[in-house]
């Protein structure tokens, strides 16, 4: 019998806060393999590990298979900018391939943020539902577009607080943001909300002939989230792109899904007062396996 020990330093407990905070619950994700054939070792019992933190028992809750499927916000910019590049088939194009890539399970729902935030369909798995609201999509000019609350609200609102796998995958121009007015403290919180649910958000860019300029915060404001969310950004200059891109998108999600999916879901009584160093024992031979703060994507 074999113990494999790894320490993860104080950033894990801070990236990977509890679960519910009344409850006192950690989680951290587990993958297992066999060190002789490298396949993913799924029957694993809870029992099988042991979290300390500090050195302290933090007893195990539970140890599942991460294999919730994703729940996705698509937040569609359909404003100014899609009418004036008339992108508007090339939009409704990729978003079709998007849905037609992504694997079946996941559910998905259709936001507008162009002048006001709305839902054109709550979420489904319903693939007809969701290629009918794709492609009532149309144009609405003469305002700004409200990222900022478009991304409070669709959390706030559509999804539910114990959500196991939430993303929202921003759909965009290099337009204006014309969300009413934060703070930096405010900001910051609104990042910090998604981060500590566990929210990953993509985000794909049409530039305009001019290119996405410093000036413009709407692309600003994407990416600093993306980034911090540990998401994928693309951005791309031809309206044709949105027929390339959003469908690579739903792959890359696919991908990484599947590799989400085998990994153990380690959920643990944290110790009080909490600790700052968390570590997993695992016991049995022939094992390998390494720990993951959360479910972004390998940048």
């Amino acid at each position: 019998m074999y113990r494999f020990v790894i320490a993860v330093a104080a950033l894990v407990v801070v990236s990977a806060p509890p679960v519910a905070p009344a409850q006192q619950l950690g989680q951290v994700f587990v993958e297992v393999k066999s060190r002789s054939t490298g396949e993913p070792v799924l029957d694993l019992e809870p029992d099988a590990f042991e979290v300390t933190e500090d050195g302290r028992a933090a007893g195990v809750v539970s140890a599942d298979l991460d294999a919730v499927p994703m729940k996705i916000a698509l937040l569609i910019d359909n404003g100014d900018r899609v009418a004036a590049a008339n992108a508007l088939n090339p939009l409704r194009a990729g978003l079709l391939g998007f849905l037609d890539a992504l694997a079946p399970q996941h559910e998905i729902s259709v936001m507008t943020i162009a002048r006001s935030v709305q839902q054109q369909l709550d979420f489904t798995t319903d693939r007809a539902a969701l290629r009918e609201a794709v492609g009532l999509l149309f144009p609405d000019q003469g305002a700004g577009v409200r990222l900022l609350d478009g991304i409070r609200e669709t959390w706030e609102r559509r999804f539910e607080g114990d959500e196991a796998f939430p993303v929202m995958v921003l759909v965009l121009t290099d337009g204006t943001e014309s969300s009413r007015h934060y703070n930096e403290q405010q900001y910051g919180d609104l990042i910090d909300t998604l981060i500590s649910n566990g929210v990953t958000v993509h985000t794909v860019i049409l530039a305009s002939r001019w290119g996405v300029r410093a000036q413009q915060v709407l692309p600003q404001y994407a990416i600093n989230i993306t980034q911090n969310t540990g998401g994928v950004l693309e951005n791309f200059v031809a309206p044709s792109g949105y027929e390339q891109v959003l469908p690579r998108l739903a792959e890359r999600m696919n991908t990484h899904y599947d590799a989400v999916s085998t990994r153990y879901r380690l959920l643990f009584e944290r110790p009080d007062p909490p600790g700052s160093q968390v570590s997993v024992t695992l016991a049995g031979s022939g094992l390998t396996f390494r720990l993951f703060i959360d479910r972004r994507m390998p940048q």
